[in-house]
């Protein structure tokens, strides 16, 4: 019988609400992946149990490698725990695995959890590694680095034999850390800093600002492909709302003291943002900002905009470098996206010389002079456009959902 195991870290460490963060890692996974399983939840493991023995498939093993939560998966057989059954088990395994790869060492790794079994570890693993001898003589032990390592894992529930660990993305199932809105932009950081917090387990939806006609078609139909990827990775529908803020640049631009302007843009965001995080019920924001990476990243300059946001603002990427947000960038296969060449509304009318530190006092000044801009916010929330993204199919809706 073919069964998908699935291994968690730190989840693992929860003590008396361990089973809460399991059951809800396991909902996570059975919404998203095909309907060939049955499911188990048994202590720090999840079973996928296939169905009709149709075992799984290339695409749910995709979507595995994607479930955050899971720390490790393995395709294994199982069988019943005695010496003749576990061997015909491991002649398959060790038969299929040689079919497609010309292995020519071996490891036999061994996992008694269940201590009522006749042998310990180190003695079964020799038995199996002879009999392996025996019947592929093409093969030679190697314990150290090994081509080919068929694991065998004796538990109560039966024995699991298996010879691959998928990598999963760890963290915790998104839906166990509340609600945030992220300030999401067609750049490489902020939809890094997106996944990440869905990694800590927060649900997210997204707030995105486009400058048209300044920017066309294509800087909208990245970022849908941005939301599209990030939906992957969650069972949840990812909203997108995606705010025109020409109207609020322009004004901005025409400031005597324009070195200001993109400090004015980004808390006209937070203001614009905290108000569809209060419509959609939710706690926090999350931005992309990393210190000192452009002008607007100053301490002095976040603290300006953060004091324009009634909400915690968590800025996952503070004290990364950029060669570690595209690293993960890469790593969660946003980047090609991320750079394709169409401008967002944050490189739009960028001032000659930025200023890189700013006085909260003097840019709420600057905006009381400008009686307008609540009226300008207000109005460019009502054109917002509305998306729902689940498992990258995009469809526009015509309301915020809470």
């Amino acid at each position: 019988m073919q069964v998908v195991i699935v291994r968690v870290d730190e989840i693992g460490l929860k003590n008396k609400n361990k089973m809460f963060f399991m059951h809800k890692l396991k909902d996570n996974i059975q919404s998203k992946i095909s309907q060939n399983f049955i499911f188990r939840v048994n202590n720090n493991r999840i079973y996928l149990i296939s169905q009709q023995n149709m075992g799984i498939t290339v695409k749910d093993v995709d979507i595995l490698k994607k479930i955050f939560g899971i720390h490790s998966f393995s395709i294994a057989e199982k069988t019943e725990s005695n010496i003749d059954s576990i061997k015909i088990q491991v002649y398959k395994v060790a038969k299929k695995s040689l079919e497609n790869n010309n292995y020519k060492t071996f490891k036999i790794s061994v996992n008694r959890a269940n201590k009522s079994f006749p042998y310990n570890s180190q003695e079964f693993a020799g038995i199996i590694g002879e009999f392996i001898l025996n019947n592929f003589p093409q093969l030679k032990v190697d314990l150290n680095h090994p081509e080919l390592n068929i694991e065998i894992d004796i538990r109560k529930e039966g024995t699991f034999i298996f010879n691959n660990r998928l990598e999963g993305p760890s963290g915790l199932p998104v839906g166990t850390s509340s609600k945030g809105t992220v300030l999401l932009s067609g750049g490489i950081d902020s939809p890094v800093a997106t996944l990440l917090m869905m990694r800590r387990g927060m649900l997210l939806n997204a707030v995105n600002f486009y400058s048209p006609p300044f920017t066309g078609p294509k800087s909208l139909n990245k970022i849908l492909k941005i939301g599209s990827i990030v939906s992957e990775f969650t069972s949840f529908p990812f909203y997108l709302y995606v705010v025109p803020l020409t109207k609020i640049q322009l004004l901005f631009r025409d400031i005597k003291e324009d070195k200001y302007s993109v400090i004015l843009q980004r808390r006209a965001m937070m203001r614009i943002t905290n108000k569809i995080s209060d419509i959609t019920k939710t706690k926090v924001l999350v931005s992309g900002e990393s210190l000192g990476q452009v002008a607007s990243q100053t301490i002095e300059n976040l603290l300006t905009i953060s004091d324009s946001s009634q909400k915690v603002v968590l800025r996952p990427l503070i004290g990364f470098t950029k060669n570690e947000t595209i690293k993960l960038s890469k790593k969660f296969g946003l980047y090609e996206t991320s750079i394709l060449p169409y401008e967002d509304s944050c490189s739009v009318f960028i001032p000659s010389k930025p200023a890189t530190k700013s006085n909260i006092n003097h840019i709420k000044s600057i905006e009381d002079s400008l009686p307008h801009l609540s009226e300008l916010e207000k109005e460019v929330l009502d054109e917002a456009k509305k998306y729902k993204i689940e498992d990258s199919k995009v469809s526009e809706i015509d309301h915020f959902e809470s």
